[in-house]
């Protein structure tokens, strides 16, 4: 039987001609539904090769969106989605809340 799961899948920003020691990330917070946490692995790894993607930017650099890998996987232990689900959550220490 399938389940649904939240994964938070990292990317990061290259832009032609340029090293940053910070780079541009952004943090992307999917829903999957797999038979099990192994097989959402698999799909989530897939999505996030699927989902780079390149661009010129205003400067006519290539831009490049790049799967660094999963963050978080997360059982929702949900059958089914329904309004007001908690499809991700992370416990913290007050001043950790920016991370």
């Amino acid at each position: 039987m399938s389940g649904w799961y939240s994964v938070c899948m990292l990317f990061e920003s290259e832009v032609d001609d340029q090293s940053s020691e910070e780079p541009l990330c952004e943090e992307s917070i999917r829903l999957i539904k797999a038979d099990d946490i192994d097989a959402a692995k698999m799909v989530a790894d897939s999505l996030g090769v699927e989902l780079e993607h390149a661009y010129s930017n205003p400067d006519g650099k290539t831009v490049r969106w790049v799967f660094k890998g999963i963050v978080d996987l997360q059982d929702l232990c949900e059958s089914e989605i329904v309004s007001g689900v908690e499809v991700f959550s992370r416990m913290f220490k007050k001043g950790q809340l920016g991370r």
